[in-house]
């Protein structure tokens, strides 16, 4: 069933933060800029405004140079030397944020082959090759290698935001997700087992942001989900998976991640992330934010009932701001997916391979793009289906797994009777469109009918070019007086802020992640 979506545009915000952006799946982390010294390099920053035309100017004026348009955070990401950050600091409408850069830290696979991933989450007597056909998922990872499991017309490549220009994986990492995500199992045909996705039928946008090493910056990922939004209209993009998270210890609304996450949950995407895997250290953002379906990970033991399930210690769970997290959990332990020949996991981890075209690997990434498959059937089901439907059905029909949150059962999720508080109420992290935005998102409690969920919620009424206008995002939330230029002065960018002792190795090593895990 194909849906139908509103076209939105979204306004910009103002924020400004000091991050460590870490890729979940692959332990990619972020490193330091270059320590600052007179005549020092200009440094990567992302400058918001009042538009991102205007970001541009503030940078071309000071003598900086725009890298990048982000138009969904109404920013740029630029470089800009120390005189002129302080410079931009001490513009009150103007907001400055360090572009974080991401790297591989350590990986770790197995060689033990289980693969229980599509029966243990219980797809149902009606699941079939064509499931989630309709629907297309946008990846926001390192892009995917060339498969017979995405052939033809169900792989879309984005323009490549990571520099590389071909839109291919060649890390590893978005390859492996997109199978669990989307793979037909072709290379697998009439062997032993059929390696297949949740959602074989469904459409796989990749969008490219990191390069053969892994690495990436926090500029580039907000870019390539503000590309999903504004084309998810042409490819009916429904799911939004997000196997990465920010090491970032704020509230959600005071981040730029979660900000852009929430833009796509409120245009109609169901946005699907990791809980990371620092156990109780807590979760990683965008999966700290109230609104997005966030995913911890679970060991199957091989089996596809869920009574011997366990949770494993690393995975993210932490109780904050009011809400718990993780929503849901899904198999996330020696998952078998698709291998990206070649690729940087590839050649360093060469006993994880499956015959020729498969991998094996673990962690919360893994969990995500089983779940981002499984949000992309009920929408093929229901297809006038918000967020909030998609994330309430999955969460109450979620089988629990001892104290922590429960595994998914897609047939019951599908099967779901539509409850009207599956409507979040929780403050936005971006500025909101009017008042009715300051603590929800637009859906209304006239939505709910059991057999489409949501039936009348996309209207041509409730979503007006005008609701979407510049002036609905004044000034007036984020003034002056809340980010003075006094808390954003040259002195915070001190040589200090960026030795290397605040980030020493040990911050991203291998003790991240335990036996089985990547990610």
């Amino acid at each position: 069933m194909m849906r139908t979506r509103r076209s939105l545009s979204i306004g910009p915000r103002s924020i400004r933060i000091l991050v460590a952006l870490v890729l979940v799946g692959t332990g990619i982390a972020s490193a330091a800029p270059a320590h600052a010294s007179d005549g020092a390099a200009p440094r990567a920053v992302i400058v918001e405004a009042a538009s991102s035309d205007a970001a541009a100017r503030s940078v071309e004026s000071v003598g900086g140079t725009v890298d990048l348009s982000l138009p969904i955070i109404a920013a740029v990401a630029a470089h800009v030397s120390d005189d002129g950050i302080a410079a931009l600091g001490a513009n009150p409408t103007l907001h400055v944020t360090p572009d974080a850069a991401m790297h591989p830290t350590g990986d770790s696979f197995d060689a033990s082959v289980l693969d229980p991933q599509v029966a243990a989450i219980n797809p149902g007597a009606t699941w079939s090759s064509d499931a989630g056909r309709g629907v297309g998922i946008a990846l926001v990872d390192t892009g995917v290698a060339d498969t017979p499991d995405l052939n033809g017309s169900r792989l879309v490549r984005s323009p490549d935001f990571s520099g590389e220009g071909d839109g291919i994986d060649h890390y590893g990492h978005g390859t492996f997700m997109a199978g669990l995500i989307a793979g037909d199992g072709t290379a697998s045909r009439g062997g032993p087992t059929r390696h297949l996705g949740v959602a074989p039928g469904a459409t796989l946008v990749s969008v490219k942001v990191a390069e053969a090493d892994g690495s990436s910056s926090l500029s580039r990922v907000i870019a390539g989900i503000g590309w999903a939004v504004t084309n998810r209209d042409t490819y009916d993009i429904g799911v939004l998976n997000l196997s990465f998270g920010l090491d970032a210890p704020m509230p959600y609304r005071q981040n730029p991640l979660d900000a852009a996450a929430e833009a796509a949950w409120a245009s109609g995407i169901t946005v699907v992330a990791s809980a990371g895997n620092n156990g109780d250290k807590g979760v990683t953002s965008p999966g700290d934010d109230p609104y997005v379906i966030t995913v911890g990970a679970t060991d199957t033991r091989g089996t596809a009932t869920t009574n011997d399930d366990t949770i494993p210690t690393w995975s993210g769970r932490e109780r904050s701001q009011g809400h718990a997290k993780p929503d849901v959990v899904a198999p996330g332990v020696s998952l078998v997916s698709l291998r990206a020949p070649g690729s940087t996991i590839d050649v360093q981890h060469p006993t994880a391979r499956v015959d020729a075209a498969y991998f094996r690997g673990t962690g919360t990434s893994m969990s995500t793009a089983v779940v981002s498959g499984a949000a992309a059937v009920l929408l093929s089901h229901h297809g006038n289906a918000t967020p909030d439907d998609v994330k309430g059905a999955l969460v109450d029909s979620a089988v629990q797994i001892g104290r922590q949150a429960g595994a998914i059962d897609l047939a019951a999720a599908d099967n779901a009777v539509a409850r009207s508080d599956w409507w979040q109420h929780f403050q936005v992290a971006f500025d909101g469109l009017d008042r009715g935005l300051e603590k929800g998102m637009p859906w209304t409690a006239s939505r709910w009918t059991d057999d489409t969920w949501a039936a009348s919620r996309w209207t041509a009424s409730r979503w007006t070019a005008s609701r979407w206008t510049a002036s609905r995002w004044t000034t007036l939330e984020w003034s002056a007086s809340r980010w003075t230029a006094s808390r954003w002065t040259a002195s915070r960018w001190t040589a200090s802020r960026w030795t290397a002792s605040r980030w020493t190795a040990s911050r991203w090593t291998s003790d991240l992640w335990v036996s089985q895990s990547w990610g």
